[in-house]
């Protein structure tokens, strides 16, 4: 939410990019598109924890790369800051669906409901979090990744919380 609330001031106001705006924004949606592809035949070879896991390592990595390189706030070029964009959106592309189906396994019998009420809740909370993490997105898009390091760092502990969880990974890996 945060880098779709973000991503027009990012790629107009700091990189003077305006015209080329929608094309940018539609080449970092293709590896969303293409993880969320490769996800419905990795899924059954590897299983959805396994995979949510190693998503969620590569997304606090890609976020910890990119701000050890660029922690003075200086922006990188545009090509970098695409690719970094595109790693990130890559990851993503195997966690949402992978993990709203986690989600989704011990309501079975009501998964409407629960699906509704997922969705519901996830936008509720990423509101906030994204306008909070976006007002500091002003002349640098470093605090864009700090967010979603905290962000990853706080999916994977939560992930883990979960006892079986852990031992449901180990044992798919």
């Amino acid at each position: 939410m945060v880098y779709l609330s973000t991503a027009q001031q990012i790629f107009e106001k700091q990189y003077n990019l305006a015209e080329e705006f929608p094309l940018i924004f539609a080449s970092i949606a293709i590896s969303v598109g293409l993880a969320t592809f490769m996800n419905s035949q990795l899924v059954v070879k590897y299983g959805m924890r396994r995979i949510v896991h190693l998503s969620m390592i590569s997304f606090v990595a890609i976020s910890l790369v990119f701000l050890s390189l660029y922690h003075s706030g200086n922006n990188p070029s545009i090509e970098i800051l695409i690719t970094f964009f595109a790693l990130q959106f890559f990851t993503i592309g195997f966690l949402f669906g992978n993990l709203r189906a986690l989600a989704m396994q011990p309501m079975g019998h009501i998964a409407g409901i629960g699906s509704a009420l997922n969705g519901f809740i996830s936008t509720v909370m990423a509101v906030p979090i994204a306008n909070y993490i976006g007002s500091f997105v002003i002349d640098s898009v470093a605090p864009l990744f700090v967010g979603f390091l905290v962000c990853g760092i706080i999916s994977l502990v939560l992930f883990y919380t979960n006892s079986s969880t852990i031992s449901k990974v180990l044992k798919e890996a």
